[in-house]
């Protein structure tokens, strides 16, 4: 599988530690797409974040996860983040993410989360959205089904926001156990 350089690199990979080597974690994700990983600056960081973001759904540690928002920070992107520990029922989720996120709150049904998370461009006035779900293993031992289900709706808004944006939005969720 080739991965093109850019800032779903930053975002997209999971690195196993055998990548991380001294570069660190941003030099392994590169290498893992097959950049070089020699000397990986922020500033190559930031570059790679300024392409359109790929949509979709990342599994990340928390030292990448901080270091790729702020680098998704610093080059414009839209960074929310969720707490997976207040997350324990669909009613719960729905009313966190509302105020969390800056959605309406009149949130009911996976439908509805699902299109207002795909508007999530159109509320905040940026094409490109990274949304950290910290502590996300939280949530999948208080529920796994909703963990599941929370996956398969953000799965489902990222493409969507491209989709209705001729692919001038993009939205990441990015899972930290």
């Amino acid at each position: 599988m080739k991965f093109f350089v850019n800032a779903a690199i930053a975002i997209s990979l999971s690195v196993p530690a055998a990548y991380a080597g001294d570069a660190g974690a941003l030099g392994g994700l590169l290498a893992q797409a097959g950049a070089v990983a020699a000397a990986v600056s922020v500033p190559e960081v930031r570059e790679a974040l300024a392409a359109p973001l790929a949509p979709g759904l990342a599994d990340l540690d928390a030292a990448q996860a901080d270091a790729l928002a702020s680098a998704a920070r610093s080059s414009g992107c839209a960074v929310f983040e969720l707490d997976g520990t207040k997350i324990r029922t669909k009613p719960g989720l729905m009313a966190y993410a509302a105020q969390a996120l800056g959605l309406p709150a009149d949130m009911d049904n996976w439908d509805a989360m699902i299109d207002y998370l795909g508007d999530m461009p159109t509320f905040h006035h940026n094409n490109n959205i990274v949304i950290l779900v910290r502590n996300a293993s939280a949530i999948q031992q208080a529920d796994p089904k909703l963990y599941a289900d929370l996956r398969n709706v953000a799965q489902l808004s990222c493409e969507n926001a491209n989709e209705w944006s001729r692919s001038a939005a993009t939205i990441k969720f990015v899972f930290i156990p």
